[in-house]
Parts: C-alpha cells; sequence; structure tokens
C-alpha cells in the first residue's frame, strides 16, 4: 500500500474524507489509463440498502489495476453515504460494488459516485452524478 492510499485509509477511518482531499492525494489523474462500464446506483427499499457498482477495464493490459475505491455522496457532495477500498488486484478487469443503508430516500433521487485507484503505472479518478434507480 502506498502513502496515498494510507492517507486515504486514515482519513475515512476517521470520518474526514472529501472530495477535495482525494484529488489532492491522487495528485494528477488519468481517467485516461482504465474504462468504467455499466456503473450505477440502485436503492431498495425493502431492504433500505443503496448500492453503488461498476466494472473497470483497464485501456492497456499491460498497466493493470492495482487498487480501487468507490465512494457515494448526496448529490452535492456533502453527505458521504459509504466507502470501500480493495488492494492486492493485478488484473485489466475488476467488478467493484458498496452498499449502506445510510441513504435516505429525502435525500433526492441523485447521488455522486467516485471510482479511484491505481494502476501498475498510474492513478484514476472519476465522478460521476447518476440517478438513484430502484431495484
Amino acid at each position: 500500500m502506498g502513502n496515498d492510499e494510507n492517507g486515504i485509509e486514515s482519513l475515512a477511518m476517521k470520518g474526514a474524507l472529501n472530495l477535495n482531499d482525494l484529488q489532492e492525494m491522487l495528485g494528477t489523474t488519468s481517467a485516461s489509463v482504465v474504462t468504467a462500464e455499466d456503473w450505477g446506483i440502485t436503492y431498495n427499499s425493502g431492504t433500505g440498502q443503496l448500492s453503488e457498482y461498476c466494472t473497470l477495464v483497464a485501456n492497456n493490459p499491460g498497466n493493470p489495476i492495482t487498487g480501487v475505491g468507490m465512494l457515494a455522496y448526496s448529490a452535492d457532495g456533502s453527505t458521504l453515504y459509504c466507502l470501500q477500498y480493495s488492494n492486492g488486484f493485478n488484473s485489466p478487469l475488476i467488478n467493484t460494488s458498496i452498499g449502506t443503508t445510510l441513504y435516505n430516500p429525502q435525500d433526492g433521487n441523485q447521488a455522486l459516485c467516485v471510482v479511484y485507484g491505481w494502476t501498475e503505472q498510474a492513478s484514476f479518478y472519476m465522478t460521476k452524478t447518476l440517478t438513484i434507480g430502484n431495484e
């Protein structure tokens, strides 16, 4: 785990991770190293579960994905619903997801979704405001 990964994990454990910190820690990032496919977010009213998911594909199979983080915020970025980070990968394709019951449907029907991480040669950071679908 690199310095940036340790710093991000430390902030997350303290409940102090925000978008600006994440962008600053990743420095110069490039979404061109990976592509996010089938990125979505759904809510199941029966279980109260909000779930964000996507498939990450390395644009160069010779530069595999080694770590992936995912976050879900309220649409305005003020409330962090959930986050996860996993490393130890060495793959050109990663399926990732997170889930939480901290979301309240009264917060609106959109969420700011973030996926970030590292490949062997670069970092990546992508955000997208997604409409929350129903399961």
